[in-house]
């Protein structure tokens, strides 16, 4: 599977035109979350690229589901390892 990050409009019209198949919060191994969108091929995974590069991180599931509302995306997933 391949992943690659786009901005936030970019990420945006990929979920406004049907590109995703589900859009996935996962928890990181430093205890924040990050979002991507599953393409609908099943093939490639699309994380939302931070403003100085690398992959966006939100420190609450509370802060992600703000960005998530200005986007538009009203269905996501969470995904988190278990704590054992």
């Amino acid at each position: 599977m391949k992943a690659t990050a786009r901005k936030k409009p970019a990420f945006k019209d990929f979920y406004e035109n049907g590109m995703f198949s589900r859009v996935i919060a996962t928890r990181t191994s430093n205890n924040r979350w990050q979002l991507c969108g599953m393409h609908r091929n099943g093939d490639a995974i699309i994380f939302i690229e931070a403003a100085r590069g690398g992959i966006r991180e939100w420190s609450s599931l509370e802060y992600l589901s703000e960005f998530c509302e200005s986007i538009g995306v009203k269905i996501w997933e969470v995904h988190r390892k278990s704590g054992r």
